[in-house]
């Protein structure tokens, strides 16, 4: 299996049985890069923002290093590749799934994969692109989002290994094309995107808390909110919708009520 997905990666692949977790793997891994790291399941998996990437065995884990060069990728990196992957599992016949910024891929009500990026000091001017997706299983201990997984709602599901070079060879395809294929990528944003414009959200950004009304993301991959001091864009945060409370409804008066 390795030599086939080097073939059709063009990159040096790095199997892992358990490990801690492919960003710890790749930031110790001494050879060339670029160069992806594999595990069939990790004890320490890395979300966005220290958060913990629950990871039983059957789904994909991998850390990409990539030499970033001069330029780096705008904060839209990550929603490029979703948007990447969510055109893939389209093409290849699989269930319609969308993006939430800035990371999430999202399946229904439920989260199937993530994409976080790190520039680690200790390797100046690589970028560590971790991928994370729910191939098989949806583990159940995740509950904000839900988790979802896609075999449950592929009809001719291919197999892990099939989707598995799918998925990484479409994040190749973003590094390879660079920065500035970034904005082009992001064109067709709202043909997969989550939320509707215009909806009413909240962003977490730099301990902070704004509301308003969702605009979509620009060229830079910054998300675009309307609110009471005019258009604010991020680079990055957590967004989510506000639920706007129902108001309960009159009371029914009896036949003999007269107003």
């Amino acid at each position: 299996m390795i030599e086939d997905l080097e073939r059709r990666l063009g990159i040096r692949v790095v199997w892992h049985g358990t490990i801690d977790s492919t960003m710890a793997a790749a930031l110790a891994d001494r050879g060339p890069a670029p160069a992806v790291h594999l595990a069939r399941a990790q004890r320490a998996g890395r979300g966005r923002l220290g958060r913990t990437w629950e990871s039983p065995p059957g789904n994909l884990y991998a850390t990409i290093r990539w030499p970033e060069g001069k330029t780096p990728f705008p904060p839209g990196l990550l929603a490029a590749v979703q948007l990447e992957w969510a055109r893939s599992v389209r093409d290849a016949g699989g269930p319609e799934v969308r993006c939430k910024w800035p990371n999430d891929g999202m399946l229904g009500d439920g989260k199937w994969a993530g994409v976080i990026a790190v520039r680690p000091g200790e390797r100046p001017g690589e970028l560590h692109l971790g991928l994370g997706a729910n191939l098989v299983t949806a583990p159940p201990s995740v509950t904000d989002p839900p988790a979802a997984d896609l075999k449950s709602h592929w009809a001719k599901w291919p197999g892990e290994d099939a989707v598995t070079a799918m998925l990484v060879s479409a994040a190749l395809d973003v590094l390879r094309d660079g920065p500035a294929g970034v904005p082009g990528r992001l064109a067709d944003w709202a043909r997969f995107d989550a939320l509707s414009p215009g909806e009413k959200i909240a962003v977490e950004s730099a301990g902070r808390r704004h509301e308003g009304r969702y605009g979509g993301v620009d060229a830079e991959g910054r998300l675009l909110v309307d609110g009471e001091s005019g258009e604010t864009r991020f680079a990055s945060g957590d967004v989510a919708r506000v639920r706007v409370p129902l108001r309960p409804a009159p009371a029914e008066r009896s036949p003999t009520e007269t107003g």
